[in-house]
């Protein structure tokens, strides 16, 4: 395949657009949300690395997927009223990205503990 066949162009469009769909639903501006609430918490760091960032962008997208529809029963649960939509999601998502590393430490905290107390404090 050269970069002249027709095709790879075709399929790189194809690739694109796929991409912008996906980003564009609801499933991905939720993700996205997560991702910048990774990405403030990032700047909201004292020390600051591109490496960390990195880190925090990603883990902010993975929180928005797994923890998101969990914050949002939280926020619903504190009694707040919340208007349906997908405004809702990305709200969601957004807070989980922002809470997901503390999530993450938390719970590799307690693993970790839990682990040394099976295993004598080894």
């Amino acid at each position: 395949m050269s970069l002249n066949d027709p095709t790879l162009w075709d399929r790189l469009v194809q690739g694109g657009l796929a991409v912008l769909t996906w980003l564009t639903g609801e499933t991905g501006r939720a993700v996205s949300a997560g991702a910048f609430g990774g990405l403030y918490r990032w700047f909201m760091a004292e020390r600051r690395k591109l490496r960390d960032g990195v880190i925090s962008v990603i883990s902010g997208a993975i929180a928005a997927s797994y923890l998101g529809p969990i914050v949002l029963a939280l926020l619903a649960s504190a009694g707040l009223k919340l208007d349906t939509g997908p405004d809702l999601y990305m709200t969601s998502g957004f807070l989980a990205g922002l809470v997901g590393m503390s999530v993450a430490r938390m719970v590799v905290s307690l693993v970790e503990a839990q682990a040394k107390r099976i295993g004598g404090g080894k």
